[in-house]
């Protein structure tokens, strides 16, 4: 007989939904239809809108050292309605990710510090899910959704969208769907991790749109595939600590690799078609 489905915090959960953030929708975001609609549709509508040719970012064009037309005009304003609505976007989750790994990080050294590595890891108390992990999980898991305007801002610019882009956005939306209902206290890497990176990135993307150009994007990307990287080496630990996870939770796991493997490689030819092809133009020069 199937399983119903879970529109109740998980078991063991102390906190109440009163107390935290959008509480209110969790019936709504945690039934499994809403995941899965949405990520199929962003997915399907990201590749029917996408342009067939791609344009190059401002950045990215200055970066490859290509002159674009009209590059010699004079600049535009910034405070345009579109411009002014890309930097809000980007400082909105700059902010809330800085706020997320500063509320989960802390938190979970500590819990390292005061129960060793295996207390700390599995959470068997319940103490870091119940302080912090249950409430950022979950709103975490409801910023991708608000995550997925990136794509609609890169196909209003008249860009492509990369497999990658589409992937990484459309998967993270059931990874953290899973990790909210399995509530595996391996999910704390999944939340500190990606704020802290997206904390950095989303900053650099809020000060080009301000005409900032900070140098050294590639390191940016390196960033994003050590985070992945990292992730994934606790998950083979996680993976061979006995008594840590539940066998629904250990499930969570296995899905979690395997959304992780695709997107380091993805991650890493990303790199190598963008940085190692620009790098040996600039050397042929």
């Amino acid at each position: 007989m199937a399983r119903a489905l879970r529109i109740d915090p998980p078991a063991g959960t102390t906190v109440s939904l009163a107390d935290v953030p959008l509480g209110e929708w969790y019936p709504f975001f945690m039934q499994w239809q809403v995941p899965v609609t949405v990520s199929i549709a962003y997915t399907l509508l990201s590749f029917m809108f996408n342009p067939v040719s791609n344009k190059l970012s401002r950045m990215e064009a200055q970066r490859q050292s290509v002159k674009q037309e009209g590059a010699g005009k004079q600049r535009k304003s910034i405070f345009t309605p579109m411009t002014m609505f890309i930097f809000f976007h980007n400082a909105v989750l700059a902010v809330y990710s800085g706020w997320a790994f500063v509320s989960v990080f802390p938190v979970f050294v500590q819990s390292i510090v005061t129960k060793g590595w295996f207390g700390g890891l599995c959470d068997i108390d319940g103490s870091t899910w119940n302080s912090v992990l249950f409430a950022q999980a979950y709103l975490f898991y409801v910023s991708k959704f608000y995550e997925l305007i990136d794509t609609v801002i890169i196909i209003a610019k008249g860009r492509r969208a990369s497999l990658l882009q589409i992937y990484h956005h459309a998967g993270v939306i059931m990874i953290m769907y899973f990790a909210n209902y399995y509530s595996s206290s391996a999910a704390v890497f999944i939340v500190w991790e990606n704020a802290g990176v997206h904390t950095v990135m989303y900053t650099y993307y809020a000060l080009t749109v301000l005409g900032v150009n900070p140098p050294g994007k590639q390191y940016l990307t390196s960033l994003q595939i050590f985070q992945f990287l990292f992730g994934q080496s606790f998950v083979a630990i996680y993976l061979c600590m006995s008594n840590c996870q539940t066998q629904d939770q250990r499930m969570w796991l296995y899905i979690l690799t395997a959304y992780l493997v695709p997107l380091i490689y993805l991650f890493v030819q990303f790199f190598r078609t963008t940085y190692k092809k620009s790098g040996d133009k600039k050397k042929a020069q």
